[in-house]
């Protein structure tokens, strides 16, 4: 099985939050699809509630479209990583990581200023697969966690992981 990019960086030295270019590829039309790493909680140290995390990818992406989509960038995807320590977002276009940051930051504050769970989207039996499994206040205190110590930028060079650390590591 060949190994994948985002296994390619070392996670613990990767700080949180924090924004990183994953990869960039082209489309055989000719556009650029560039994928990022939006690390919330520093790998093995911290984590998101699972009904935070839930809460947060309802209200995340379409926040992140308003501040981010544009002329040059619309964002396909995002979604929360399995270990819950981050999103992964796929987008049309070529963002800085100083930009999507930003965006980011704009994000949580409106994540902070959501009034009730009546003000979450999709929240409901038909378009959520898990709909009690949710918590604003959870949602609310990573936002807060977020904004309380800012959004840095991180690059896949400063994170090259050591092949040789690999031999006879555990968890």
């Amino acid at each position: 099985m060949p190994l994948l990019e985002s296994f390619t960086v070392d996670h613990t030295v990767m700080p949180a939050p924090a924004v990183r270019k994953a990869k960039s590829m082209k489309t055989p039309c000719g556009d650029t699809i560039t994928v990022f790493d939006l690390r919330f909680c520093r790998p093995n140290k911290e984590m998101m509630s699972e009904r935070g995390i839930h809460t947060l990818e309802h209200l995340f992406a379409g926040f992140m479209r308003e501040h981010l989509n544009g002329e040059d960038v619309e964002i396909i995807d995002i979604s929360p990583m399995g270990c819950r320590t981050g999103f992964y977002m796929s987008v049309i276009g070529e963002p800085s990581e100083n930009r999507v940051a930003e965006a980011w930051s704009s994000s949580m504050e409106d994540v902070m200023n959501v009034k009730s769970m009546a003000d979450i989207p999709e929240l409901n039996i038909y378009q959520c697969g898990s709909c009690k499994m949710h918590s604003l206040d959870e949602a609310k205190a990573i936002a807060k966690g977020v904004l309380d110590r800012g959004v840095g930028v991180m690059h896949n060079e400063d994170l090259k992981l050591d092949p040789s650390k690999l031999e006879g590591s555990t968890c």
